[in-house]
Formats: structure tokens, C-alpha cells, sequence
């Protein structure tokens, strides 16, 4: 089953002085459950998709379908809504609260759900049960960065936006973090969408989506995908 239909979509943006078209002609399907890795260079317009996807932006032109609602025709209400109920975000910087704790800072994500994930399992998946107590100050940029997954995920999302979520690592930290995911995919069956430069990413996942100038070069289907501890690192 297909969680996105994406088609025809154009993206441009104006000024007084310019014309930038970030998306042409967008055309894509992405199922349910699947790790999807969207690759591509700065400006090729990965990120751009990430937010129309997500309901952050909108499309100049064309349809965003998601489990068959339109929601490029959504009001701000009901993207609001669609983000709280079915979305998660984990970014490069991890917008952790300092003053709350590691558990406290999961638990503001279980409020935003009607049906969150049990906040102690999540913890445990995502290896913090040593870590629960802590404050932000205390922990690695790794450990910190399980935390931002974590909250995201015990809200229980049908989809995880994952903005270079190892940007700020080191390559062991980050396949270790990637790890992280590849156990929530197959734990939750929680669909990923991963924004990457890094071409490595790229083999632990069923699609890859690569990008350039605004446009989709190529999309694989992995037959054979790695194991986070197996990939290369770019």
C-alpha cells in the first residue's frame, strides 16, 4: 500500500528580483513501511520535498496525496493536525529543552499523541534506560540525538522526517544512530523518509530517491540493503 502519491509537483519561489522553481515536475510513490532515503547535494531540492511532504510547505502545483487525502488542499488546521497525528521530525540539531530531563523530553512528545507508544519502551529501544535521568549537558551529541528520536517516536508516528540526522556526527556515532532507525523500521513498521548528502546512507535503504537541481534523477529499489554497522562513510 502506498502511504504517498506525489504528482506533478512544481515548487517555485519569488522575490522581487528572482524566480527559483525548487521542485519540477515531482512524481513519486512511496509505500507504507519502507526506509526511504531521499540523496542529493545542497540546493537539489531534498529538503524542499521533505517539507511539502510533511505539510511544512506547500506545492506551487500538483498533488501530494497521503493515505489517499489531498493534502496540499488541507487548511492550517488540518495540516496541524495531520502533522501531530501521523508525523515525526528528527533534525541535525536536536532541540532538546536543557532543563528537563532525558525522560521529560520524550514524555512532551507522548502529549502530542492520542495514541503514544509506552514511553519505557521507547527509552529501551533506543538504548537511554542508563541515560533517563540525565539533562541534555550530560549526555554525547549521539546520545542527545536518541533522545530527539525517541521523542519523536513514542508519539507514535506513521511516518519519521529525518533532516541529516547524522549531519553532526561522527561516523561511529552516526551508524550507530542509523542503527537506531533501522531497528524502529523493523520493530514499528514506522515508514522513514531520511534526508541525506551522504551516499552511504543510501544502500541501507528499500528506495532511494536521488535529486539534483530541483529534479529526480534516479530512483532505486534495493534488492539487497546493508546493515547500518556495514555501511561505508562519507
Amino acid at each position: 500500500m502506498n502511504l504517498y502519491k506525489i504528482s506533478h509537483v512544481n515548487k517555485v519561489y519569488k522575490n522581487q528580483s528572482q524566480t527559483l522553481q525548487a521542485l519540477k515536475d515531482i512524481q513519486l510513490e512511496i509505500p507504507e513501511g519502507k526506509i526511504v532515503v531521499i540523496l542529493g547535494p545542497s540546493g537539489s531540492g531534498k529538503s524542499t520535498m521533505l517539507n511539502i511532504l510533511s505539510g511544512i510547505d506547500i506545492p506551487t502545483s500538483g498533488e501530494v496525496l497521503f493515505q489517499n487525502k489531498q493534502i496540499d488542499h488541507m487548511s492550517d488546521l488540518e495540516l496541524t493536525d495531520y502533522r501531530r497525528q501521523y508525523i515525526g521530525f528528527i533534525f541535525q540539531s536536536y532541540n532538546l529543552i536543557s532543563n528537563l530531563t532525558v525522560s521529560e523530553n520524550i514524555e512532551l512528545g507522548s502529549h502530542l499523541s492520542e495514541q503514544p507508544l509506552d514511553m519505557n519502551e521507547i527509552i529501551k529501544t533506543v538504548g537511554l534506560e542508563h541515560h533517563k535521568h540525565k539533562y541534555p549537558y550530560q549526555l554525547s551529541g549521539g546520545q542527545m540525538q536518541r533522545v530527539s528520536i525517541a521523542r519523536a517516536l513514542v508519539k507514535n508516528p506513521k511516518v519519521l522526517f529525518c533532516d541529516e540526522p547524522t549531519g553532526a556526527l561522527d561516523e561511529k556515532t552516526g551508524k550507530d544512530i542509523l542503527k537506531a532507525l533501522q531497528d524502529i523500521n523493523e520493530k514499528y513498521h514506522t515508514t522513514m523518509m531520511i534526508v541525506t548528502h551522504n551516499p552511504s546512507i543510501a544502500e541501507m535503504a528499500d528506495i532511494v530517491v536521488r535529486m539534483n537541481s530541483g529534479e529526480i534523477v534516479e530512483e532505486i529499489h534495493n534488492v539487497k540493503k546493508k546493515h547500518a554497522e556495514d555501511l561505508g562513510w562519507a
